[in-house]
């Protein structure tokens, strides 16, 4: 009788990790779909070496502040977080990513749907940090410091937890740049100050959060918190839309 239950509870216990186990799966390779596809539009073969170009900018870009204005580290962690923040919104607003994402996402789909995003955003600025830090600690070696890095972080999951809460109210599709060298001036123009206008709520908030954030020193728990309240909020309203 005692062997016949120890059984039973054991298949139901095999069984209940089983279906978890599929849950987990699928989950996963929902999340790593959303990630792969903004890879593939963002990584285009037509516009790679725009792309490449970019990368090389913000790497030189960064490593000059860092290097050269140590003491003014305000403005380093400035430019990081409107770098971050446009990112975020060329990912999730711009027209290329936006009409693949309405194909793609359901409501049912609205946890991947962040998760992927999120998950592209702070893989990629992450890894320019990381370059930015190496490229840096060739004129410097104590510029190769973890500590640096999870300021870096800290500063971002406070901008990347904002522009989660602005997405839900500021999520109107924009158009992108086009690629390639030969360009139309009036039309780039009128894109810029359609983006501009676009990222004036997230300039806002990076002004917002300068100033009470950076004078604090918070540490990274309190920021990974308020980061995912505000991703966990987001998927929310994702999905009761």
């Amino acid at each position: 009788m005692i062997k016949q239950q120890f059984e039973e509870q054991s298949g139901f216990e095999y069984r209940r990790n089983s279906r978890l186990l599929a849950i987990n799966c699928l989950y996963s390779e929902r999340v790593n779909n959303i990630f792969l596809e903004t890879c593939r539009i963002f990584f285009d073969k037509n516009s790679i070496k725009d792309l490449l170009w970019l990368i090389v900018g913000l790497v030189s870009i960064f490593t000059f502040a860092n290097v050269m204005m140590p003491d003014w580290p305000f403005i380093f962690f400035a430019a990081a977080m409107v770098f971050i923040s446009s990112l975020y919104r060329f990912v999730m607003v711009d027209k290329d990513f936006a009409s693949d994402d309405v194909k793609m996402v359901t409501r049912k789909d609205a946890l991947n749907f962040v998760v992927g995003k999120n998950a592209f955003v702070l893989s990629f600025s992450i890894s320019i940090f990381i370059v930015v830090i190496i490229s840096s600690s060739i004129f410097d070696a104590s510029f190769l410091n973890i500590n640096f890095l999870i300021e870096i972080l800290t500063y971002s999951f406070f901008v990347l937890g904002s522009e989660n809460i602005i997405y839900i109210f500021h999520n109107k599709s924009v158009e992108g740049y086009t690629s390639g060298s030969k360009r139309d001036e009036i039309e780039d123009i009128k894109i810029g100050i359609e983006n501009f206008k676009d990222q004036l709520p997230s300039l806002i908030m990076i002004c917002f959060l300068l100033f009470f954030v950076i004078g604090f020193r918070p540490n990274i728990y309190f920021s990974f918190f308020y980061y995912t309240a505000c991703m966990g909020t987001l998927i929310y309203f994702k999905k009761k839309a």
